[in-house]
């Protein structure tokens, strides 16, 4: 099972039913990202029920209207919460409604207090429909990646230029692949074809559980065979590529939470706003449809199971950019391998 760090989700660890569920979905081979997303809206939920002096198990569907509400920047007595985007409320939801899912298998509650959306006409129902939110609780929008500019692009290359070659190694990785930040920490050695600069993304550390190959640039690769001698001198063990190099931690693994970290102090410098780890990946595609990839060699690169998810990058790419991104994107890798590892040329 993977190792989820109760102390992080202090209100779910104490509750019995909401731990025992996790610990079952680890035995069964849930992907780590998946129990961390699961266990913070848990945890959220369950805090939020112990604010109303209500038990998790036996809520009802007022009670989770109100959590909606609380989501949504507000609560039952007019004052104000934090306001979460409507895609994380559509992950919380999801998760509280999965969970309560399970109570009603083990017989622990009779019916479940989330409504479960469907935009079927067939006449059989699932016990928790409810005509009254076909469509889900809450309305779901589709919102394009935000993606930065060409000058705050810049700028965060240039600062990035400044970092360690880990980090360099790793942020151009990231968005040579179009790489998750799950799959980026958990790259071995074994997953690199040096010969041919191709990445063998393995199935267990994706989203969708399936396997990929990305690839990277020729200069990348010479930074990346210097970063994997001065790494052996770290720790001569097998094991993932990137390690901590600090006098603490050193040896052990980068976790995704850590290399978050390290994505937004660098985007703080550069002063560019709204960019994570997952930027990486939105930029790299967007380029790519750019350049004039097609649908279906984007839907495979990115990874996606529908091809409807990679629908947005050609969206956002816009039919008025192709001209002019066609003729650059010639030079983009060019300047980024530039700037990154020009010494090393």
């Amino acid at each position: 099972m993977a190792n989820l760090v109760w102390e992080r989700y202090p209100f779910l660890s104490e509750n019995q039913h909401g731990r025992s569920w996790l610990v079952l979905l680890g035995n069964l081979g849930r992907a780590d990202a998946t129990l961390d997303a699961y266990a913070r809206a848990l945890c959220n939920y369950f805090s939020f029920c112990l604010g109303l002096g209500v038990k998790p198990e036996t809520a009802t569907l007022e009670h989770v209207s109100l959590y909606v509400r609380h989501l949504g920047g507000d609560t039952q007595n007019g004052e104000a919460s934090h306001r979460r985007s409507n895609a994380t409320m559509q992950q919380y939801l999801t998760a509280v409604r999965l969970w309560y899912d399970h109570l009603v298998y083990q017989d622990i509650r009779g019916s479940n207090p989330v409504p479960r959306g469907t935009y079927l006409s067939a006449p059989v129902r699932s016990s928790d429909y409810h005509p009254g939110f076909a469509r889900g609780l809450i309305r779901r929008l589709k919102l394009l990646p935000s993606i930065p500019s060409e000058a705050d692009w810049k700028k965060l290359i240039e600062t990035v230029a400044q970092e360690s070659l880990r980090n360099r190694l790793m942020f151009a990785l990231a968005y040579y692949g179009a790489l998750r930040r799950e799959e980026l920490v958990n790259l071995r050695v074994t997953d690199f074809d040096f010969a041919h600069r191709l990445i063998r993304i393995r199935p267990e550390t994706t989203k969708s559980g399936t396997a990929r190959v990305v690839c990277y640039a020729a200069i990348a690769g010479k930074a990346l065979s210097e970063y994997l001698v001065y790494r052996h001198r770290i720790d001569q063990h097998a094991g993932l590529v990137f390690i901590s190099e600090s006098h603490r931690n050193a040896g052990q693994p980068i976790s995704k939470w850590t290399w978050s970290k390290i994505v937004e102090g660098l985007a703080k410098q550069a002063g560019v706003e709204g960019f994570s780890t997952h930027s990486l990946r939105h930029l790299r595609l967007t380029h790519l449809a750019q350049a004039g990839w097609k649908l279906h060699e984007l839907s495979a690169y990115a990874g996606h199971r529908n091809p409807q998810t990679t629908l947005m990058y050609l969206h956002l790419s816009g039919t008025d950019l192709l001209s002019r991104m066609t003729e650059a994107i010639r030079y983009a890798d060019a300047k980024i391998d530039a700037a990154l590892f020009a010494k090393m040329g």
